[in-house]
């Protein structure tokens, strides 16, 4: 047994630079080629050269097999590349729904019905229902302890996510509140009045009010201190949360922008005029550009390193390489009419439409990925 007679050093470096394949073969000769071939060192080295490592905050609860560790992290790779994804349905909003977020526990999403409604990611069922929006509820963004809504009624509110109360209405805007974004200092919210305004996060007040287009502010994030917004007049501008001066200005639509994503050096758009971009958020240059694909406006984009996932109103939902802009995965038919929001995570996909329903298409079915997420 030649494996026997080495230093253990020297046959795990030997395992770690064989293929997937012939790695798993050689468990099958005998027990000690098994254990060897199991052996932690390797396949946490695995791992790390798939970039598939947990994130740090997550590995308190790995169990110590890391072999095991690679075995789930490459099903649920495996699943997304050919598209394998457990449907399932949430029923309960009774008009369009319009906006979700998520984390492992639940779903919550806002609907043409003036609801808001959480629903445990593990039963499916519908656990709670907020009131208090006089209009459609357009834009929700939750954490721990606050969730902040907007709506068709001009408002923001601001809810408790222990008492699930409001805590405060946050009057200003003169028409529907399309989108919302917060963190600990501030909330930010876009409207049809072509306007950004700022909140204080804590207390409610108006800190500042943004002329910001020439057209509805359909859509805006907050990263650190600065501020990215799109709108219907086709530009991209990003701004200093801290004057409301704009810092720069994204040109390259030809149509109105329905949806933007940035994450403090990447920005992704999506268009009415059917296109996704992919901008670097400090050189102000397309590094990708998605123009075949949808056939219909692009009403929302989420991105990740690898990933991007959009929806349209060709009710299409579909997964782009962030890199190269080749389309990976397109699910027709899963929606039977205009998909208007969509986010994903490392496990599945959950989406809303006017068809009322929210759509879950897991990827992690039977497999243990909690670690990963």
């Amino acid at each position: 047994d030649l494996l026997s007679s080495l230093p253990c050093e020297l046959v795990f470096h030997v395992m770690s630079r064989m293929e997937l394949p012939t790695l798993l073969e050689i468990g099958l000769v005998c027990k000690h080629w098994y254990y060897l071939s199991r052996a932690n060192d390797i396949w946490r080295g695995r791992l790390s050269e798939m970039h598939w490592m947990p994130p740090l905050t997550r590995r308190h609860l790995l169990k110590d097999d890391w072999h095991y560790w690679y075995k789930q992290r490459y099903q649920l790779e495996r699943r997304w590349r050919v598209g394998d994804a457990t449907t399932h349905y949430l029923l309960g909003h009774q008009d369009s729904v319009y906006c979700l977020q998520f984390d492992q526990l639940q779903i919550v999403t806002g609907g043409r019905d003036r609801t808001i409604r959480f629903w445990d990611m593990t039963t499916y069922c519908c656990i709670r229902t907020l009131c208090g929006h006089e209009g459609s509820v357009l834009a929700l963004q939750y954490n721990d302890s606050l969730l902040v809504t907007g709506s068709s009624d001009t408002n923001v509110i601001v809810w408790s996510m222990t008492t699930f109360l409001p805590l405060r209405r946050l009057r200003g805007h003169t028409s529907g509140v399309l989108d919302v974004s917060f963190d600990e200092k501030f909330i930010v919210s876009c409207s049809k009045d072509k306007s950004i305004r700022v909140w204080d996060t804590d207390t409610g007040e108006l800190l500042r009010t943004i002329a910001a287009h020439n057209g509805p502010v359909n859509a805006v994030q907050l990263r650190g201190d600065k501020i990215v917004s799109a709108s219907g007049d086709t530009l991209i501008r990003m701004w200093d949360v801290m004057t409301g001066q704009c810092i720069r200005e994204f040109s390259g639509h030809l149509r109105g922008l329905a949806c933007v994503q940035y994450d403090g050096q990447k920005i992704v758009s999506g268009s009415n005029d059917r296109t996704v971009k992919v901008w670097d958020a400090e050189e102000i240059i397309i590094l990708t550009s998605i123009h075949i694909g949808h056939h219909d406006l692009v009403r929302t984009v989420h991105f990740d390193d690898d990933r991007i996932v959009s929806a349209s109103y060709d009710q299409s939902i579909r997964v782009w390489d962030i890199r190269t802009g080749d389309c990976l995965h397109n699910f027709q038919s899963r929606h039977t009419s205009w998909v208007f929001d969509v986010r994903f995570d490392k496990n599945r996909i959950v989406s809303a439409s006017q068809d009322q329903r929210v759509l879950v298409m897991d990827f992690s079915s039977g497999l243990d990925t909690q670690v990963f997420v």
